[in-house]
């Protein structure tokens, strides 16, 4: 007969080898390892989207002209250079001195140099007068104004005296203390030009207001 320990061992490895037994039927052979579901990344949500930064607009600082630039010239024709005379009350271009030469030398050929700046200096007079044209062109051609003038045309004639004489009355010279009217008594037809007020007489000439 076993002794109790015996048969206490004996049991203990039947139920372990009939543990082992059922543990091999119980489990399934066609067990397969368990499936993971990969979740797909998710989307961005639109507003966590992170928005452009507007970057500020910064004004360009106006670039200095170099200094070696020069703007280009205009030209300028004779008639539009202006010289300023007689206080800021008369402009003349280069081209009416020139004009006003040619009448100068058919007015005052034989005359003294006086006489010739008296005769530009009755011309500027005129312009400077609301009673006149207020350019030395316009003076020279107006109707019947000096009797060297022939319709719209002046003799090319002149001399040195006499663009000096014309610079001198630009430059303010004025022998006639501001006349208007010049004329001959030995060769005057007009009887108006008797009845103005006379201010002096220079060589063949007599001027008047």
């Amino acid at each position: 007969m076993l002794t109790h320990e015996a048969r206490l061992r004996f049991l203990f490895w039947i139920n372990g080898f009939g543990f082992m037994l059922l543990c091999l039927f119980v489990t399934p052979t066609s067990a397969t390892a368990p499936h993971f579901k990969v979740a797909a990344p998710a989307l961005a949500d639109k507003s966590s989207t992170p928005k452009s930064v507007a970057i500020p607009e910064t004004k360009a600082k106006p670039i200095a002209p170099a200094a070696n630039v020069k703007s280009p010239s205009l030209s300028v024709s004779r008639d539009q250079r202006p010289k300023l005379i007689r206080n800021g009350k008369v402009k003349v271009s280069e081209r009416e001195m020139e004009l006003l030469a040619r009448l100068v030398y058919a007015e005052s050929r034989g005359e003294p140099y006086e006489g010739q700046v008296a005769i530009a200096a009755v011309v500027l007079n005129r312009v400077a007068s609301s009673e006149f044209p207020n350019s030395v062109r316009e003076v020279i051609f107006a109707p019947n104004a000096f009797s060297p003038v022939n319709g719209d045309s002046l003799s090319q004639k002149t001399n040195e005296s006499a663009r000096k004489a014309v610079q001198d009355a630009v430059n303010g010279k004025d022998p006639t203390n501001g006349s208007l009217y010049f004329f001959n008594p030995d060769t005057a037809t007009s009887k108006w030009i008797w009845s103005r007020p006379q201010t002096v007489v220079i060589g063949n000439h007599r001027f008047a207001k």
